[in-house]
């Protein structure tokens, strides 16, 4: 099996290219890296692309995560977040080849007491979060066979995230100062892309056209809470030399362009009946990425 996989520079991307090489051949593309080098953003160059590589199954990590950015150049968002999904989810459908798409907690909005299910209504409040639901619309129009994969608050020991920024500055010894009424559930991009590529291994079994499923880190943290928990164990696992303080602020002090969601747990039942076993808990998957940290000494 031949798989596309876009974004392969990204953080995602890095995690699910050794685990797709398992399936098949892994062809990566990136704007600046992969196996070879293709401006998503183009559809021209991107239809080149997929007549070069002929794949029996895409998987498209790539996106415009740059949240407040995209409050500035919504254009761009709407071209990379609901076009390439879209033109991808096109080939995929009239070539009758899978595809496999990210999306995020982001389409959601509101304040609630029980985790967003994959049937619940969205109601994104800022540009990124209404790109990456028109992209979702996008694959459904587009009549693909697909399986588009909300997550949360992903993180990895890669530079570009939540975690290694705060550890970055943990290192050196600064305190913290973190948003404390935002919640949600932060996960791995390791575990993300294991519980991918339990999908994957599944398809078929799935039916027709879009299929999506919530996968995030069991449990719910705010910010604050989750920086507090990786400082201590960073700390503990000599990633950094020591903790530093942690000081919780809200949201209406911290300067952002963007809404972010103030309840954004994802209910991830449907994916953990389909494989039969709960996912990793946010500890266990911030443990797993510390490990990581300290192999590959990245950031």
């Amino acid at each position: 099996m031949r798989i596309l996989l876009t974004g392969a520079a990204g953080q995602l991307g890095r995690h699910l290219a050794p685990r797709l090489a398992a399936l098949g051949d892994v062809i990566g593309t990136d704007r600046e890296a992969g196996d070879f080098r293709c401006d998503l953003s183009d559809r021209r160059l991107l239809d080149k692309s997929l007549a070069r590589v002929r794949p029996d199954l895409v998987v498209n990590p790539a996106a415009w995560t740059a949240v407040d950015r995209a409050e500035d150049h919504p254009e761009m968002a709407l071209r990379i977040n609901r076009d390439l999904p879209g033109w991808i989810g096109e080939w995929c459908a009239t070539q009758d080849v899978p595809l496999v798409h990210f999306s995020t907690d982001y389409v959601f909005s509101g304040t609630r007491d029980e985790p967003w299910a994959e049937d619940d209504r969205p109601a994104p409040d800022s540009v990124y979060g209404r790109t990456k639901l028109e992209g979702e619309r996008a694959i459904e129009a587009s009549g693909a066979r697909a399986l588009i994969v909300r997550t949360a608050w992903l993180y990895s020991h890669f530079p570009g995230n939540f975690l290694s920024a705060i550890l970055t500055r943990a290192g050196r010894g600064e305190p913290l100062t973190v948003v404390s009424d935002q919640v949600g559930s932060p996960t791995w991009a390791g575990h993300l892309a294991d519980a991918v590529i339990e999908l994957i291994r599944r398809h078929d079994d799935l039916g027709d056209g879009v299929q999506r499923f919530h996968v995030a880190g069991r449990g719910r943290y705010s910010w604050h809470a989750f920086a507090e928990l990786a400082v201590a164990r960073a700390a503990e696992a000599g990633v950094i030399d020591a903790p530093v303080a942690v000081e919780p602020i809200a949201s209406a002090r911290w300067p952002q362009k963007a809404r972010r969601p103030a309840w954004s747990v994802l209910d991830c039942s449907r994916y953990e009946r389909l494989v039969g076993r709960p996912l990793p808990s946010v500890g266990d998957g911030l443990d797993a990425c510390l490990t990581n940290w300290k192999e590959d000494a990245a950031c």
